[in-house]
């Protein structure tokens, strides 16, 4: 199956996915020679390989050309992608704001602003405990381990995620051992736990229906979610007013904003209150324009 899909801009394919990690994880699979990205997704019940690509952009809008190795529904494939690159978050009125801003202006120009995020909710926390405090490629290395677990694409080396029972069955031996999860290990063993028992709420923070308070208190309740991670999980769900503010932040606001005197976490929060509920997006969209992380180091 392909088929090409247009997204209106402000967006550009590449520069979104490279605004955040989890294109690094499997199932997502980049390829920055071909400039394509392949994702493992699971159509009519087989384990499907889709690979995109952007092919063309014009004045108003960007192009992208998918191509399918199943005959399943392109239109489930394009409501996944969209849940995938939060596509339908309204993000006019943070583009209204950054365009006052000497830096942030770039940002609708770069087609940036959108955080690429996995299909379900139980795989964003799962990959947000194995990302608490570690390196970022510490995180990469243990996600890929864990991955090994999934099922593959026909005639592939591309995995799934694996799901929770996948994760069950393996056991906390194999999440010390292989995963090399550390302390984590407990707390990703219970988060399959929840998630095979049943997780009613999960489908009603997926489609974005779960208030700011309620999603805060919701995150917290995962082991091994803290304040920070349950700050970044609300992002990728579209709720920016709190942020997560941790050494990689403090590092930057010093060097960037605060000549050299670490800030305190009230003041970092300050600086960006004139992005009111924009707040985290403006820190995280300024933290990429003045090339703060290269995904690719």
């Amino acid at each position: 199956m392909k088929f090409e899909m247009s997204i209106k801009k402000p967006f550009s394919f590449i520069a979104a996915i490279k605004t955040h990690g989890w294109f690094q994880l499997p199932p997502f699979y980049w390829n920055e020679d071909e400039r394509e990205l392949t994702w493992v997704t699971r159509l009519n019940g087989a384990v499907a390989r889709v690979r995109i690509k952007q092919t063309a952009e014009n004045a108003s809008e960007s192009r992208l050309r998918f191509d399918v190795d199943s005959n399943g529904s392109q239109k489930i494939v394009e409501q996944r992608f969209r849940h995938i690159m939060n596509l339908d978050l309204d993000l006019s009125e943070f583009y209204r704001l950054c365009s006052n801003d000497p830096v942030l202006a770039q940002v609708p120009k770069l087609g940036i602003g959108r955080l690429m995020r996995a299909e379900s909710l139980y795989e964003d926390v799962f990959k947000s405990i194995c990302g608490t405090n570690v390196q970022w490629k510490q995180a990469v290395k243990m996600i890929h381990n864990i991955a090994q677990l999934g099922d593959k694409a026909s005639g592939t080396d591309y995995h799934l995620f694996p799901n929770a029972s996948q994760i069950l069955d393996a056991g906390e031996s194999f999440l010390r051992e292989q995963g090399r999860v550390g302390y984590r290990s407990g707390y990703l063993i219970e988060l399959a736990q929840r998630f095979v028992d049943g997780e009613p709420e999960a489908a009603t923070v997926e489609k974005g229906d779960m208030p700011p308070k309620e999603l805060k208190k919701y995150f917290l309740g995962f082991k091994g979610v803290g304040k920070a991670t349950a700050h970044y999980l609300m992002a990728l769900y579209g709720h920016f007013e709190e942020m997560a503010v941790d050494s990689l932040v403090l590092k930057y606001m010093t060097e960037r904003h605060f000549n050299g005197e670490t800030p305190t976490e009230k003041q970092v929060v300050r600086f960006y209150d004139r992005f009111g509920r924009w707040r985290y997006l403006a820190y995280w969209m300024e933290f990429i324009v003045n090339d703060g992380w290269n995904p690719d180091a």
